[in-house]
């Protein structure tokens, strides 16, 4: 029987569990939070008289200056000089770059990524403005300054950092370490002792607790050093997320892992998990290699440690950031409801992995018959079903509300990969349930029968007896917990959905799109004749905006007159960029006729140097729609407009309703007259606009036998918009982007009609 060497009263135990706790509240701690923009100081298009003296960013939660940047390009993608970063007025939601100089009359562009403190998110995006200067600059011919040797290209990435699938696979194994390392602790304190105490000394019985403990000490130092392992790649893949570099040159830069540690949310949560996991490795080794016989006080101290490690995780959770923007009120409620939310977690998953790893191995080793299996079992059980029904009622309750703290809008959170992942966690919970449930109300009673007749009874009916019965359950139950864990570890990555701040957030908008207008004076034309009509597209770019006039004709007799036009659009597709096409309605100008028409539309596209392709859609009522393209070239000598041919991509799916995962993409390639093209290279990039989640870049293969065809198979790992950037490369003509968006659901959602160009 085991004896307690140094007896600790239950209310001590308690006071282990929420000393933490307490111990953090009367603390204080680095002060930072999960950020989202808000708007920004010059906006997005802005029109200035004269060079801003500053830029300012507005989020929605506080932010760790150190690791963020805020640079200033012009439109020949020269870096401009911008001051330390700052504060306005001391607000902490709030970022400030000075600009020391003057910028001079032109087009500018501020690309940023913001750190979140509390969790380790990066928030990137762009925005561009233009300055006009004062007196009669609009009217004069400005030149840009020359391009700079080696100067970067401005990245095209909006929104937050991906979920990498490596990181997110790190974090689900971390949580699996820490819920072993607690659900080891506690269901030895209240489950395994309790029940050692009932059996008389000298019984076989009694020495279950003893063999269970000990190979239950020796999975603990496994998982303590595993866990200390992850901790330092989860650190090296945050050096990489901040400093945008791959995990071999995030080695490089010890000294960035250690100002993350100083002076970050993020850093504090991570020593707290270090120093709880070394404390853990010395229990856990002390209990497997040196103790003889059981001591109620390591597994008490190592509970302690693991609620610790479990509040260590709450600190860096979207609820410290929830509690930090007043969600809440003052308390740190959403922090003590993530931090329950894990131990109950704990309590439940990983008693059944003690169970799974030790308990029934442990029975093996003692030589318990069958008989001796089903009263220790019929002993301990009910203790366990007690621990998993009052876990599975705390998980219910904080789970709702760690969820509504962001959110109550069922649409929005379901609607978003956080949702989606949260949906699949709650279903594995919900099996969990439905198999404890069976545990308790049938396998339990066969357990606790006293007669060795109505064990034998049960033994024949169930094939192997409730004992056995029982293990086969708790493996599948292990499984489960398995799934549910994967997906935490990525709820830890994904940024949750908020009715509040996406009614806030301006839509994610491509440096291509943005509205600014480009300070070249001199018009560009240029002529495309197609199916016996002639499109004369002039360009004159405008500092209120880009002007686009196309003079439409009828030159060929057999054509149909031009009588039932409804629409003429223009679609804008960078070349140089990826950054997705943007499209707007051109208006007539004068009386339509059946043999010419004019229509014009102004808007701000022309951003930077390099391509972008020009197609005029003309949409009819009764005759074919008729489509020509154009290609203009913006350097610093000025704009170039030339003919180009008309390609179409005609994207279809399978499964015909995207579901994220692997996705087969069919690619028809087609020209103006709507005939197949062949021998071309198509690349197929996937983009996430709204998470900056960017798939590696692939070649289509052609499909044999099928004219102008091409299928590939692409990973779209995440419900929602995804933009396919096709790269299009023919001999004997310039390589063409083209794009199509695609939305990604899950099976039970309503599909959405494909886009394509």
């Amino acid at each position: 029987m085991i004896k307690r060497t140094f007896p600790l009263p239950r209310w001590v135990l308690i006071l282990l569990l929420f000393l933490p706790t307490v111990m953090w509240v009367i603390s204080p701690t680095p002060a930072s939070a999960h950020a989202q923009f808000v708007k920004s100081v010059p906006e997005s298009g802005a029109l200035l008289d004269t060079s801003p003296p500053q830029i300012e960013i507005y989020l929605s939660e506080g932010s760790s200056l150190e690791f963020s940047t805020v640079k200033l390009y012009d439109r020949a993608r020269n870096e401009q000089q911008v001051g330390e970063l700052g504060r306005v007025n001391g607000d902490d939601k709030s970022v400030l770059a000075p600009i020391p100089q003057t910028l001079p009359p032109g087009t500018y562009t501020v690309v940023w990524r913001i750190l979140s403190g509390v969790d380790g998110h990066v928030t990137a995006g762009t925005f561009a403005f233009r300055v006009k200067g004062t007196g009669n600059e609009a009217a004069e011919p400005i030149v840009p300054i020359s391009p700079i040797a080696g100067s970067a290209a401005i990245p095209s990435s909006n929104g937050f950092d991906n979920a990498d699938p490596l990181r997110w696979l790190v974090r689900a194994l971390m949580l699996a370490m820490a819920i072993v390392l607690l659900g080891g602790p506690i269901f030895t304190v209240l489950v395994v002792e309790p029940t050692d105490s009932e059996t008389k000394e000298g019984q076989k019985a009694s020495t279950v607790a003893h063999v269970a403990s000990k190979r239950f000490a020796g999975i603990g130092t496994i998982a303590g050093v595993v866990l200390l392992l992850l901790l330092i790649l989860d650190l090296i893949m945050q050096v990489a997320s901040v400093n945008g570099t791959g995990l071999l040159g995030a080695l490089g830069h010890f000294d960035a892992a250690l100002r993350i540690i100083n002076t970050t949310r993020y850093g504090f949560a991570w020593l707290l998990k270090a120093l709880a996991g070394v404390v853990l490795v010395a229990l856990m080794l002390y209990a497997w290699q040196v103790q003889r016989r059981n001591a109620s006080w390591v597994w008490e101290i190592a509970l302690a440690a693991a609620s610790l490690l479990f509040l260590a995780q709450a600190l860096g959770s979207h609820g410290a950031a929830a509690s930090e923007a007043g969600n809440a009120g003052s308390l740190p409620i959403p922090i003590v409801s993530d931090w329950l939310h894990l131990v109950m977690a704990g309590t439940w998953i990983g008693g059944l992995a003690y169970m799974g790893f030790a308990l029934f191995p442990a029975f093996k080793a003692a030589g318990l018959d069958r008989e001796e299996r089903r009263v220790w079992l019929g002993r301990s059980t009910p203790r366990f079903s007690r621990l998993a029904v009052i876990s599975v009622v705390v998980l219910a309750v904080t789970g709702t509300y760690n969820m509504i703290i962001h959110t109550a809008d069922l649409g929005a959170i379901l609607g978003s990969p956080y949702g989606q992942v949260l949906a699949v966690k709650v279903a594995a919970y919900a099996v969990l349930v439905g198999i404890g449930a069976i545990n308790l109300r049938r396998l339990t009673p066969m357990l606790l029968a006293k007669s060795i007749p109505a064990a034998a009874k049960a033994d024949a009916a169930d094939g192997g007896g409730p004992a056995r019965k029982l293990g086969r359950n708790i493996k599948f139950e292990m499984g489960l917990g398995a799934v549910a864990l994967l997906c935490a570890g990525g709820l830890t990555l994904l940024p949750p959905p908020s009715t509040v701040n996406s009614a806030a957030l301006p839509s994610v908008t491509p440096i291509a799109e943005v509205a600014t207008p480009l300070p070249t004076p001199q018009p560009a034309t240029a002529s495309n004749t197609t199916a016996g009509y002639t499109f004369n597209l002039t360009t004159r770019p405008s500092f209120e905006g880009d002007q686009l006039t196309l003079d439409l004709e009828r030159t060929d007799p057999a054509s149909l007159p031009l009588t039932d036009v409804a629409k003429v659009l223009f679609r804008i597709t960078p070349q140089d960029v990826d950054a997705g096409s943007s499209s707007f309605v051109a208006e007539a100008m004068g009386t339509p006729g059946p043999d010419k028409q004019t229509w014009h539309a102004t808007e701000s596209f022309l951003t930077i140097d390099g391509g972008y392709l020009v197609t005029a859609i003309v949409q009819r009522t009764e005759s074919p729609d008729v489509k020509a393209a154009f290609r203009l070239d913006l350097s610093e000598s000025g704009l170039k407009a030339t003919p180009a041919d008309v390609v179409d991509v005609l994207l279809s799916t399978e499964p015909s309703e995207p579901v994220s995962g692997t996705v087969t993409l069919s690619i028809g390639l087609v020209d103006g007259a709507r005939k197949p093209i062949d021998g071309a290279t198509v690349t197929v990039n996937p983009y996430m606009p709204a998470h900056a989640h960017v798939q590696p870049p692939s070649v289509a293969p052609p499909v044999p036998g099928q004219a102008g065809l091409y299928s590939i198979p692409v990973q779209l790992d995440m419900g929602g918009g995804w933009l396919l950037i096709f790269t299009i490369e023919r001999e004997g003509h310039l390589p063409l982007k083209i794009d199509a968006s695609v939305d990604v659901i899950d099976p039970n959602a309503t599909p959405t009609p494909l886009e394509t160009p």
